[in-house]
């Protein structure tokens, strides 16, 4: 499949973190946050980058289970680590450090009256507490967590959704992420991918359609 904006274009959705907005700040400060109070080493931006991708319970299990007491499930530190993100991403004296080019590809669509949206594996709460400062001048015309869809990423439930709500057909979609995780998304719904390098998460296979460096590469010149 080729990729172009300008082929007819029903739809752009979006993956979130490492697509659009670079927050492995606040979630390792999160992560850090639990390890400190449980007297536990802190983990560097790096190991933690390692382990997002798949979703804020892998994530724990993967750097976090090694503070577990012997009577506690890894849930207890789900909701933990969940409350904690919360209470930093609503802290809006952060600044959402956009990805470079992200609001430049969006701005484009939006001048051309192309609907946007996106598809997170961020539970719901968590992507409440950003909204505030992902609509500042951006039209969302979905937001879609696992909650909504019942399950996550890469099942394409959610994907599928955002379509059927956008009335999109499945050629005139595109899906633009940063891992495995979304290009596998992708095909299982039939809709063409595109690749920001150097995301968070495993990046391959499956393959995207085209992998750019930065989004403003999507802008027809």
């Amino acid at each position: 499949m080729t990729v172009s904006l300008q082929d007819p274009l029903g739809c752009v959705v979006f993956d979130l973190d490492g697509t659009l907005i670079d927050s492995i700040g606040e979630i390792a400060d999160s992560v850090n946050t639990i390890r400190k109070d449980r007297n536990a080493r802190e983990l560097p931006v790096a190991d933690v980058r390692g382990a997002v991708g798949h979703g804020a319970r892998v994530l724990c299990q993967r750097i976090l289970a090694d503070i577990l007491e012997p009577s506690e499930s890894i849930d207890v530190l789900f909701h933990q680590f969940r409350a904690t993100y919360i209470q930093i991403a609503s802290d809006t004296s952060r600044d959402i450090c956009w990805l470079p080019g992200a609001r430049d590809l969006l701005g484009y669509l939006q001048q051309r009256s192309i609907p946007i949206a996106i598809l997170t594996n961020k539970p719901r709460t968590v992507t409440d507490a950003l909204l505030p400062r992902l609509e500042d001048g951006i039209q969302w015309s979905s937001i879609i967590c696992p909650e909504d869809a019942g399950a996550p990423k890469p099942d394409p439930k959610g994907l599928q959704l955002i379509l059927e709500n956008l009335n999109c057909p499945v050629e005139e979609a595109l899906l633009v992420g940063d891992s495995a995780v979304d290009f596998a998304t992708g095909a299982a719904a039939g809709v063409r991918t595109v690749g920001r390098r150097d995301g968070y998460g495993v990046a391959a296979p499956p393959e995207p359609d085209l992998w750019v460096d930065e989004l403003t590469e999507l802008i027809p010149n």
